[in-house]
């Protein structure tokens, strides 16, 4: 159940991340030029995204059951332990990874910054509340 929980949450977070994407190619018209100077010759920019909206939610799906499966593993539970996880580990790792993430995208692009932190909170409350949630709901 924890697995499955993980996988639902990873297809979550996919959605929301190729609706990320979307909103990047849609505001910035330029996207295509940048993305033509690093791609080999010939490959348009259309395939490359066609490759992400086909790579990225069994990425996610994959993130989320090793996250179902890491929720369960740590002994140390304790009622109540935050964002709706009885797994203070799990809460904490879930926590320094979105932090970690966004701290990361912050120094390499600054100008998505309400949109980084849009998808850190998704990230936290997808992972950090529903997958404890959907896990524990039998």
């Amino acid at each position: 159940m924890d697995i499955l929980a993980g996988v639902v949450c990873g297809l979550l977070m996919a959605t929301i991340s190729l609706g990320a994407a979307i909103y990047i190619l849609a505001s910035k018209r330029d996207i295509y030029d940048r993305l033509g100077k690093f791609l080999p010759q010939g490959l348009p920019p259309g395939a490359v995204m066609l490759f992400l909206v086909i790579v990225v939610p069994p990425s996610w799906a994959l993130f989320g059951a090793i996250g179902g499966l890491l929720y369960r593993l740590p002994d140390e539970s304790s009622l109540n332990a935050g964002l709706g996880s009885s797994n203070v580990t799990f809460t904490l790792a879930v926590l320094c990874l979105a932090a970690l993430v966004t701290l990361i995208l912050l120094l390499i692009r600054k100008g998505l910054v309400r949109l980084g932190l849009t998808i850190t909170i998704a990230f936290v409350g997808i992972f950090g509340w529903l997958l404890p949630l959907l896990a524990s709901w039998r």
